[in-house]
């Protein structure tokens, strides 16, 4: 049995967040790597999976099920699934990709994709999105069509997207193509595509829909009215684009056109001109870092619905931030952000940050039981170590572990934590215990 040793819980509560979807964790941030496989995944139910790792004792290594289905490992938390984005050489033209859906409590095949390429003897990036509260995944390239000895053909690009709750074999996806070159993101409520140039061009994940935007069109904050000469796209509401300024102009903020501005939210306390950091964390929520207090060390953090500007909680962090990537539970309660972790029902918000006399922590994941796990950073000179932690939001208090080579899961939902064991090349799944 694991023994367990408490450290002290260096917080600053606050409220914080009230209902949000899936961020995501976006472009493809996989959770795992490649493998080959070898047949079926055995229900949860039967034998013991094979693979035997050194895990958190949420979880129950006698049961689960295993796979070394090829490719790389996506979760898809509000679904209840993994997704293995797979790649094979094209037959007489660019390599072919396509997905791979397991339920993630059995470990069984829910669908899988015709295979789509793309434009060009390039990769096909891959973007993770949640909309309305949907799953659906994306693969993109761009380059040229219809073109041959003759003609030059015409530049576009092209998405192929694909619902997370599809089912059988051969989905074929939606396929839409927009005029020009151009990158995809994540914009929030919508696949955004851009060319750095006068329009942006939203995508509805569902439809295929497509709505172009003239950026120069957009209305300027009250405060800004000089604004449109060094502004940008940051993402997409349910109420339109959300805008900012780039670091050439004297304006600190970001606002949706005809609609909230940052200085309608900004909390008090802090600079009124400085210069907030928003991030786009699902198609309703934003987090924004306001920077520190006037009157103290601390680092102001809100959440805000990024459609009606509405600020839903701020919490005050002291000591220097760590990264800031999100992670949100499969049931939307918790969200863990760098190192800071915020419970979405209750609207409290603790802080692992780094200070004179504690480490900072950088959190992984979380489940739905408010159990977050990440590892605490000490730093000596020109090294680092990593430590793993275990946060339980339930109660307060966080544990390390004596283990040092215990295992987190790159995603936990349906009740299973999902794992990667380099060793094997085996994705594994172990249910939480009893």
């Amino acid at each position: 049995m694991r023994t367990t040793r408490w450290i002290a819980c260096v917080a600053v509560a606050g409220a914080l967040l009230a209902g949000c979807s899936d961020s995501g964790e976006d472009e493809g941030k996989p959770g795992a790597k490649e493998g080959k496989r070898t047949g079926p995944s055995p229900s949860a139910e039967a034998t013991p999976p094979g693979t035997q790792l050194e895990v958190p004792a949420l979880y129950d290594t006698g049961r689960g099920w295993e796979s070394t289905e090829e490719g790389t490992q996506m979760v898809l938390p509000r679904s209840g699934a993994v997704a293995v984005y797979w790649e094979r050489p094209g037959e007489s033209g660019p390599d072919e990709y396509g997905f791979t859906v397991l339920d993630a409590a059995t470990g069984e095949k829910r669908w899988s994709s015709v295979p789509v390429s793309p434009l060009g003897n390039t990769d096909l990036p891959v973007i993770r999105m949640t909309v309305d509260g949907k799953e659906y995944l994306a693969a993109w390239s761009s380059g040229t069509t219809d073109a041959d000895a003759v003609n030059r053909g015409k530049e576009v690009v092209a998405i192929d997207i694909f619902p997370a709750d599809a089912s059988g074999d051969g989905v074929k996806p939606v396929h839409v193509e927009v005029a020009g070159a151009g990158k995809v993101r994540n914009g929030g409520a919508g696949l955004l595509v851009s060319d750095d140039g006068d329009t942006v061009v939203a995508v509805d994940p569902a439809t295929g829909e497509t709505t172009e935007y003239g950026v120069d069109d957009q209305e300027p904050p009250a405060d800004c009215p000089e604004c449109e000469s060094s502004w940008e796209v940051r993402g997409l509401t349910d109420n339109g684009l959300l805008m900012g300024t780039s670091i050439d102009i004297d304006y600190g903020g970001f606002w949706v056109p005809g609609g909230w501005t940052a200085a309608d939210l900004r909390p008090k306390g802090v600079d009124p001109d400085g210069s907030p950091i928003a991030q786009v964390i699902s198609d309703d929520l934003l987090v924004v870092d306001w920077g520190q207090e006037r009157t103290s060390d601390a680092i102001v953090w809100s959440a805000v619905d990024s459609a009606s500007g509405k600020t839903l909680a701020t919490v005050r962090c002291k000591g220097d931030s760590t990264s800031i990537d999100d992670h949100l539970s499969a049931d939307g309660r918790y969200l863990a952000h760098g190192g800071r972790v915020f419970d979405l029902e209750e609207g409290t918000g603790v802080c692992y940050e780094r200070t004179d006399s504690t480490n900072a922590v950088e959190f992984q994941n979380v489940t739905d039981e408010g159990v977050v796990f990440g590892y605490a950073i000490s730093s000596e000179g020109f090294s680092s170590a990593e430590e793993p932690v275990q946060l339980d939001m339930r109660t307060g208090e966080i544990e390390e572990f004596d283990d040092v080579n215990t295992e987190f899961p790159f995603g936990d939902t349906a009740g299973f934590g999902l794992f990667w064991d380099e060793a094997s090349n085996t994705m594994v799944a172990y249910p939480h215990t009893s």
